[in-house]
């Protein structure tokens, strides 16, 4: 168990993590949200690399900055680090000085990734280099992953051999928390979803769940329809766009919503449409932003 309580983590004017409190168990958990909505640094905290400015962070009922919590934990950050001149043997022999690696699992990814074990890894291509590192990450035998943007630079079949293993390992009753800003790469991997927005906890719920409290529509109507309009109706709109004579608009649920909009204007069409689930993270920002326009 991953215990956050009240974090707060600051650079100089810039906080990156705000008062955060959330608890996560075993399972598979997506951590999105935009560059810079504290992703990464809230990875880095979990995993005793940063300090937090304020609050605790705990592994299984110890502080994540002890060095037995952080026996419990392996981080694999977005640019990891290799030696200069060192080969795919090179980094597994760095790596096993610090943590219990399954060599059959990491060289049966190999065989999958099919990468040159003799060329110096920093002559690796991103995605290349990404392969390996997962692959390793994948077949370090500690109970807590944290994986910062994994599945970014791969392939689509490179994905695919990664998101099997995961479902493999969380078989075995580990926590794997997928950092990434595209919901759509862990969409049918993930047990649950976190959504950040500068710092702060925006959604956290189950994929089932993700995004259901925005609904999309699309309309005709015979007069001119404006935001406002809805807004007049205590609509609390999301996102509003007119594309030729066809509105499109998202907005949060209520109550009688679409009896509303039939009684005001009666409209030709008025039909609910489905949101990717990319929508999502661009549709909680947007709310977020307009309540920070609000509160200030």
């Amino acid at each position: 168990m991953i215990s956050i309580k009240q974090v707060t983590k600051n650079f100089k004017e810039v906080v990156a993590v705000n008062n955060l409190s959330i608890d996560i168990g075993s399972g598979i958990v997506g951590l999105v949200g935009q560059n810079g909505a504290g992703k990464s640094t809230l990875l880095r905290l979990i995993s005793g690399v940063l300090y937090p400015s304020d609050g605790v962070i705990t592994i299984n009922g110890k502080e994540a900055l002890s060095k037995e919590a952080k026996r419990d934990v392996f981080f694999l950050p977005d640019n990891p680090y290799a030696l200069l001149r060192s080969n795919v043997k090179d980094v597994v022999d760095l790596y096993s000085n610090f943590y219990k690696i399954d060599i059959e699992c990491f060289n049966r990814l190999l065989a999958k990734f099919k990468l040159p074990l003799n060329r110096r890894v920093t002559n690796f291509s991103k995605g290349m280099k990404r392969q390996l590192f997962v692959a390793l990450a994948l077949s370090i035998q500690v109970p807590i992953l944290l994986l910062d943007e994994a599945f970014d630079g791969l392939d689509p079949l490179a994905m695919d051999v990664i998101k099997e293993e995961i479902i493999n390992l969380n078989s075995e009753g580990k926590t794997i928390v997928i950092s990434s800003h595209n919901i759509s790469a862990l969409e049918r991997l993930v047990d649950r979803f976190i959504i950040l927005y500068k710092g702060v906890l925006r959604s956290d719920g189950s994929n089932e769940h993700l995004g259901e409290n925005f609904l999309k529509y699309q309309g005709v109507f015979n007069n001119p329809l404006s935001e406002k309009q809805l807004l007049l109706l205590g609509i609390k709109v999301v996102s509003f766009k007119k594309v030729g004579s066809i509105y499109n608009f998202v907005v949060l649920d209520q109550e009688l919503l679409e009896q509303k909009i039939n009684e005001a204007y009666a409209p030709v069409l008025l039909e609910r449409i489905p949101i990717d689930p990319d929508e999502v993270i661009t549709l909680e920002m947007l709310l977020a932003t307009k309540e920070d326009q609000n509160n200030g």
